[in-house]
């Protein structure tokens, strides 16, 4: 029988790439016509790219200068996995940031067109199609779309709480993840195209996260790693955001220092360069998600092996790759950079809280990556998904206010919203908020005094 064909003469396989990857995209796009500056203060205000253009000036005159002049071995074919060049000048940089106090082998580092690219071909080698992968939520909206798009991985949200024992939370969802894979495919726990049966490959969590703007606690990546060396899982640390912490005292540490570290307390340790990689890359703590740089850490030799071939398929242009070990050689550049980009982000991020303490707007103190998570509940119609939908409608229509709904990000109940905040100048933070709390504080009161005459009258 012929294959069911989508319209365009598509193969079937196409009908999840057709689909977009956000719900809120064409809301971007829209606004994006008019945005907020000085001079047009009634302009929209986008804070739902996870993006940083607060540095992006400093970064973008110090590669305009490297790629000025690069070798004419540039435009031939190079490492697929990334020149040498790069890898040992992003081996330093790890060395000094976030993977201080382990060495770094260049060999072990994996360069592609960005960390999506690096997930993609990842979980293309690591897990099956119909594979589950738990993530604690809320996390980052296009995972789903990451890990379904091509690989046919089933990402599974669960809720996991810092404060309890997480081994059982674990056990739990993946109990919950493999019965309900199972129930969609059919009795017999068998997905069409794996034969054997579900299971859970890997383990896959953001720190600092997207999009609470916070960090696990060492406690809590060791008990991860503890579950998934236990059952032979794959545990992908993201830490995209590991450059960019700007909380006064805050310091994050990689999962693969952390790993190493506590080796000695943790069972079959022998397994962690096959099941541990952690993810990075140039997109948010330099500014520069359009170069399409991301970095896969990982000492599983055969995966390596594998990422020789499939890195052909996204690798980075040579120009861009010479440019970007130049700059990184560039030590005083990397330091002036890195601390001023940290100092830029806490004003940006302290505009914001203090206007949301102002109004009153319960949200998550953040101290790292370039989120805040708020909770706008009682401004629900509704407690519901369709009640947030209508909320975050209303606030791109009458406030000219774009965040990114909680549904998109697996929160646990309606009301929350994501706000990305380094995407637009600090001074439409405020901005923002005092327009959310100008139209929904007046809307709360007049329900309430519409309320108060209601109960009055029947009262008469």
């Amino acid at each position: 029988m012929a294959e069911n064909r989508l319209p365009g003469h598509l193969s079937s396989r196409a009908g999840r790439a057709i689909r977009p990857a956000l719900s809120y995209f064409k809301a971007f796009m829209d606004a994006k016509d008019r945005q907020w500056k000085p001079e047009d203060p009634e302009g929209n205000i986008i804070l739902t790219v996870a993006e940083n253009r607060i540095s992006s000036d400093i970064v973008r005159e110090r590669l305009s200068r490297a790629a000025a002049d690069f070798p004419e071995e540039a435009l031939t074919y190079q490492d697929m996995r990334g020149i040498p060049a790069l890898r040992q000048a992003l081996a330093r940089l790890l060395e000094g940031t976030f993977m201080k106090g382990i060495d770094v082998d260049p060999d072990q580092l994996s360069v592609s067109a960005g960390a999506g690219a690096i997930i993609e071909n990842l979980f293309h080698c690591i897990a099956g199609a119909g594979d589950v992968v738990l993530i604690p939520a809320p996390y980052y909206p296009a995972f789903d779309n990451d890990l379904q798009v091509k690989c046919g991985v089933v990402p599974h949200p669960f809720h996991l709480d810092e404060d309890r024992p997480l081994g059982p939370q674990l056990n739990a969802a993946a109990e919950a993840a493999l019965e309900a894979v199972s129930a969609a495919s059919g009795s017999n726990g068998s997905n069409g195209s794996n034969c054997r049966g579900p299971r859970v490959a890997a383990v896959l969590f953001t720190s600092p996260n997207n999009p609470l703007g916070t960090m696990y606690s060492r406690d809590t990546v060791v008990e991860l790693l503890r579950w998934c060396l236990q059952r032979e899982v794959h545990c992908v640390s993201d830490e995209i955001y590991g450059n960019s912490v700007f909380g006064q005292g805050a310091t994050f540490t990689s999962a693969e220092v952390i790993a190493r570290q506590e080796a000695a307390n943790l069972p079959h340790a022998d397994r962690l360069p096959d099941l541990l990689h952690v993810v990075w890359g140039m997109s948010k703590d330099f500014c520069a998600s359009g170069i399409r740089v991301g970095v896969l850490h990982s000492r599983n030799v055969q995966l390596n092996k594998a990422l020789d071939n499939l890195g052909y398929f996204a690798a980075v242009s040579n120009p861009v790759q010479w440019a970007l070990a130049e700059a990184l050689n560039d030590g005083p550049w990397l330091a002036d950079f890195l601390a001023t980009n940290r100092l830029r982000m806490a004003a940006a991020y302290g505009q914001l809280e203090a206007a949301l303490t102002e109004a009153g707007i319960p949200h998550v103190p953040a101290d790292s990556a370039m989120f805040c998570w708020v909770d706008l509940r009682a401004w629900l119609p509704e407690p519901s998904w369709a009640g947030e939908a209508a909320l975050w409608e209303e606030m791109c229509k009458e406030c000219r206010v774009l965040l990114t709904p909680g549904e998109q990000c697996h929160a646990a109940e309606p009301g929350f919203f994501r706000v990305c905040w380094a995407w637009m100048p600090g001074d439409s933070l405020p901005v923002a908020v005092r327009r959310l709390a100008a139209h929904f504080g007046a809307k709360q009161k007049q329900q309430q005094q519409q309320q108060q005459e209601e109960q009055q009258q029947e009262e008469q």
